[in-house]
């Protein structure tokens, strides 16, 4: 059993395509061809998946060809891409992940996606997994396009804890209020994780980004706190663990959803009964921790924008979703579908000594993570300036050296300093 969805799974396979991704770091370089377009593609930390399908994008293209841009990840890498933007040499796609994107939207630096993809002739938005896809989408206008994903939630059964949509900060306080004597909120899980699991899912509770102003001196960040703190840290043995969730005694599972099988082997884990997918709380119910693998933007200033969308399209077609989609969930409905037949009838541990104990999914186990996937909100922006100023204040309340309150007082004060500065 893994508790954690596909983590050890996911770094030991990467290690091993890194390596193979090594062999192939060439690829994407080859002898510009007369009369091609170079189209630049800036990066802070290039994916291996990203640097072999860019050298077999190049291969198959006879009008474009992308030159990847990689930038150091720290103050002078990203000094470096905002003086490059300034002098009028913005790259022509961007690697959003390790992004600020709500300052690049702010800037008007990316190109909005949806006029390109509603005149896509070969993939439309009912192909996709629409509640994902807004992830980057602000104002009615998409910023960005992910092509695979992983996602990280809390999960337990709907008779003990409810279910997402009344899954706010209210909520979790009156679970932890009332458990009986031996039973556990959730496994492994410290009030600091919580507190940054929950602004993960959405720090928008607690920030304008448009307005450039923060509410972190409120009543509703000082029920965060308060609660988060009243998180116990309660690590246990497998077994335990694993008899407490089918007794109701360990409430919550956080859960990983990297791999469908392992999925369905923590969903099963809780034994008999309707489980809810609910996310972190939030004030309008549960959301998930959404990570994005591969997110890719367009930049406004690209006098290649056409070419860019080439590019990005290509990421969403059915070669790169098939063979470069690992350890994480396509966008793609079609796949994701295909997907959810072979957990149903096919054992996926082949001569692994899991294949043992595998258990078909029953249709109830993935039409739940089908609903969740479709219904569930998802993290929106999260700036980690901002978590580094909470979290470097909230450490001394959750020690116990100083109050709640003084704590919101200079978080609201150096946040707000911060965001006024970058966002308004």
């Amino acid at each position: 059993m893994c508790r954690f969805l596909g983590k050890a799974r996911f770094c030991r396979a990467a290690v091993a395509a890194a390596l193979a991704a090594a062999a192939l770091a060439g690829c994407g370089r080859e002898e510009i061809r007369e009369g091609t377009v170079v189209l630049t593609y800036a990066t802070f930390s290039l994916d291996f998946e990203m640097e072999e399908w860019i050298g077999q994008w190049n291969q198959s293209q006879d009008d474009y060809r992308i030159e990847i841009l990689e930038y150091e990840d720290s103050d002078v890498g990203r000094a470096r891409l905002n003086n490059e933007i300034v002098s009028g040499k913005a790259p022509d796609l961007f690697d959003l992940l390790d992004l600020n994107v709500s300052s690049f939207i702010q800037k008007e630096l990316l190109e909005d996606l949806n006029p390109y993809l509603d005149a896509e002739g070969t993939i439309s938005r009912e192909d996709l997994l629409l509640s994902v896809l807004q992830t980057y989408e602000e104002n009615g206008c998409l910023y960005g396009i992910m092509p695979q994903f992983r996602l990280e939630i809390l999960a337990g059964k709907k008779a003990l804890v409810g279910d997402a949509s009344d899954w706010t900060v209210e909520k979790l306080a009156e679970l932890i209020e009332n458990l009986a004597p031996g039973e556990v909120l959730v496994e492994g899980l410290a009030p600091m994780g919580m507190l940054r699991a929950v602004l993960a899912a959405d720090m928008g509770d607690f920030v304008d980004w448009e307005e450039g102003v923060c509410f972190f001196d409120g009543e509703k960040f000082h029920k965060l706190l308060t609660t988060a703190n009243a998180v116990e840290t309660i690590y246990m043995e497998e077994k335990e663990w694993e008899a407490g969730l089918k007794e109701g005694k360990v409430l919550l599972s956080r859960l990983y959803v990297t791999e469908l099988a392992e999925y369905v082997e923590s969903v099963k884990a809780f034994g008999e009964g309707e489980i809810s997918l609910l996310g972190f709380p939030s004030a309008s119910g549960g959301r998930a921790v959404l990570t994005a693998r591969m997110p890719v933007g367009i930049s406004r200033m690209s006098e290649n924008k056409d070419g860019a969308w080439e590019f990005v399209r290509s990421l969403l077609g059915e070669e790169f979703q098939k063979k470069h989609v690992n350890f994480c969930l396509p966008v793609r409905l079609d796949l994701l579908r295909e997907e959810f037949e072979k957990v149903m009838t096919q054992n996926p541990y082949g001569d692994d000594p899991a294949a043992k104990t595998w258990e078909p999914a029953e249709k109830e186990e993935i039409d739940a993570l089908y609903n969740g996937l479709c219904q569930m909100k998802y993290s929106g922006i999260f700036d980690e300036t901002v978590w580094n100023i909470v979290s470097e204040e909230a450490e001394a309340y959750f020690e116990g050296q100083r109050s709640a309150e003084e704590v919101m007082d200079v978080i609201q004060s150096r946040a707000s300093l911060y965001v006024s500065e970058h966002y308004r």
